[in-house]
């Protein structure tokens, strides 16, 4: 059965966002400033599971609608790139 991490997209208050990476099976939290952060962070984690982790997504009411766009967009570009066959 997959760990379930949780991430919550949140306001940096300085005109960012940040995302809240959460282990919830080991209880540790880390702050992702970035995508490229959160890969690296989620990979770390997750490495301790075999990568056999969940992640449940959300987001506080604050967060702008344009921060909101701009990590889902990056999320799907993130989803499209793993999902093309490497050569």
């Amino acid at each position: 059965m997959a760990v379930e991490f949780r991430a919550n997209i949140e306001e940096d208050y300085t005109g960012g966002w940040f995302i809240r990476l959460t282990d919830t099976l080991g209880d540790e939290s880390v702050v992702c400033e970035n995508m490229v952060d959160f890969s690296d962070k989620i990979e770390d984690l997750g490495a301790k599971y075999a990568n056999d982790i969940q992640v449940l997504w959300s987001k506080n009411s604050d967060l702008t609608p344009e921060h909101f766009k701009e990590v889902y967009q990056a999320i799907e570009m993130m989803k499209s790139e793993m999902d093309e066959p490497s050569i």
